[in-house]
């Protein structure tokens, strides 16, 4: 198996400097390996830092202190240290993220925020949004709602206009925060369809599942976030 992400000991600690620079760590000492085609599940309990991980593996949180591994273009880049235009790199074309919450530029269509990653990679625009309308329609978005910005829909719609915008471009890594939080049974189906067709081709996905049937229809395996030591002092 391919591997495709390697974090070894990282640690995050935030201060909070309105708290008299009060240090809270929040990971300490996690390592964590992904191959292609598995599913990581992150468990653990509230505060244990499953979203930290994820920020961290995605460079939006630094880490304190160890690195964090991405295979991308047949070489490693450490998310922990590389430069920014490297980071961006690695974000267009290798790691995919979907959050809980839609953060779109306002008055832009639904259709061509979801055609953006295509676009990033040189897709002509006719194309793009052919293929954006394609994932609308398997997301149950109705047609007419394609030409208007998300901004007024409902939390399922814009949830499922994120997860389109986060898995079009087929990229080799995929973390998913609670993609499935805010949708439907039906819909819940339809996600997870699309992330089993995703490791089919090989791609690494770790995730936080709190709906439980989610975790167990698309896990491959769970991987236990522990709390940091001075977290289980402080509690």
């Amino acid at each position: 198996m391919t591997r495709l992400i390697d974090a070894q000991s990282v640690c995050k600690t935030f201060v909070l400097h309105q708290q008299d620079g009060l240090a809270l760590p929040v990971l300490d000492d996690v390592s964590l390996t992904v191959d292609a085609g598995e599913c990581v599940a992150l468990t653990g309990p509230s505060g244990a830092g499953k979203s930290t991980l994820l920020k961290a593996l995605y460079a939006n949180y630094l880490t304190g202190r160890g690195r964090v591994l991405i295979r991308h273009r047949d070489r490693w880049v450490d998310m922990a240290a590389a430069p920014p235009h490297e980071v961006a790199d690695v974000r267009r074309h290798t790691l995919g993220y979907v959050s809980q919450f839609l953060r779109v530029i306002p008055r832009v269509p639904a259709l061509d925020i979801v055609a953006e990653p295509l676009l990033e990679w040189g897709c002509p625009q006719a194309e793009a949004r052919d293929e954006a309308a394609a994932w609308l329609a398997r997301l149950n978005i109705a047609p007419r709602l394609w030409r208007l910005p998300p901004a007024t829909f409902s939390g399922g719609e814009q949830q499922r206009v994120n997860i389109a915008r986060g898995m079009i471009a087929p990229r080799p890594i995929l973390l998913l925060d609670e993609p499935t939080a805010s949708l439907d049974t039906g819909n819940r189906d339809v996600v997870v369809a699309l992330m089993r067709e995703a490791l089919q081709r090989g791609a690494a996905l770790v995730g936080i599942f709190h709906d439980e049937a989610t975790r167990d229809a698309i896990a491959t395996r769970v991987f236990d976030v522990p709390l940091a030591r001075a977290t289980e002092q402080a509690a």
